[in-house]
């Protein structure tokens, strides 16, 4: 009796590690309508969440076109 549910417990041990790396959430494009705080919300998993938030945060202004570096100061 306990073999059988030993044996029952690691199948479904295995199907759940099986299916597991079935159903991984893609990053979705860095853009405009993605970017935007309601779309970030969407994505489930957090360590995703937050790293595609910071590659939101680093594509830069698109609005300004490109980076500009400050004028150089003389005190």
């Amino acid at each position: 009796m306990k073999s059988i549910n030993a044996i029952q417990l690691l199948g479904a041990a295995s199907v759940a590690v099986l299916l597991t790396g079935c159903f991984d959430e893609k990053m979705p494009e860095v853009n405009d309508i993605n970017c935007q705080h309601e779309n970030i919300l969407k994505i489930e998993d957090k360590a995703m969440q937050q790293d595609f938030a910071s590659k939101c945060l680093r594509r830069g202004n698109p609005r300004s076109g490109e980076f500009k570096a400050s004028p150089e100061k003389n005190w």
